[in-house]
């Protein structure tokens, strides 16, 4: 049985192997990296480019923010490790073997051609773009229908409303809280340090 093609993936993994530490620390920060994507496409939606209001702590801490990161993280290594199965079952079925078929010549051709030994890759990062573009886009819908944590938030400075505001968390950073009037369509961001008090509305919460 011939050995497996040498495409990036499995020269990434055969280093991991080699260095598990260093295959963790990859593994976590590809995860940030995803959350962090997710909360910048989700707050691009309503006109806040989230980079600016994030510091490092914000990033290192994006596998934890949002935990359909974690399940994205998942899938896609999922549909990246099926991706390098099949091109592992076309090098062995290939191999030896004459091929009449213009068809399956034509194939072989592709199977055996570089940027096919990158489809793993490609396509663990086309299916994270797809889930982070379509998720964020469902959680903005259900955002501005008025579906998500309803909080009342008191400021230390209370002008100009001289009270507490009922808004709807549309997320935080270290430093902010972003708060969505659904009635206005307005986006507010709150430093943490202006911040008395925030107050869950349980009876909003879905069960």
């Amino acid at each position: 049985m011939s050995k497996p093609p040498r495409t990036p993936a499995r020269r990434m993994l055969a280093v991991m192997a080699q260095h598990p530490a260093l295959g963790l620390t990859a593994g976590y920060l590809v995860v940030s990296l995803l959350g962090m994507s997710y909360e910048w496409t989700l707050f691009r939606r309503f006109g806040v480019n989230f980079f600016h209001y994030a510091d490092v702590t914000d990033f290192l801490m994006g596998a934890f923010r949002e935990p359909v990161t974690l399940v994205l993280a998942l899938t896609a290594l999922i549909v990246g490790t099926l991706t390098q199965l099949q091109i592992e079952w076309e090098d062995r079925w290939f191999a030896n073997r004459e091929v009449s078929s213009r068809f399956l010549r034509g194939y072989r051709l592709y199977s055996t051609m570089a940027i096919n030994r990158w489809a793993p890759i490609l396509f663990f990062l086309g299916y994270s773009v797809m889930f982070i573009w379509l998720y964020s886009a469902k959680s903005a819908d259900a955002i501005r229908n008025g579906e998500g944590e309803s909080v009342t938030v008191m400021r230390v400075d209370t002008a100009p409303s001289g009270g507490p505001i009922a808004k709807l968390l549309l997320g935080t950073s270290s430093r902010f809280v972003f708060l969505f009037d659904t009635k206005n369509g307005i986006t507010s961001i709150v430093p943490i340090e202006n911040i008395a008090w925030i107050r869950v509305d349980a009876s909003a919460v879905p069960q």
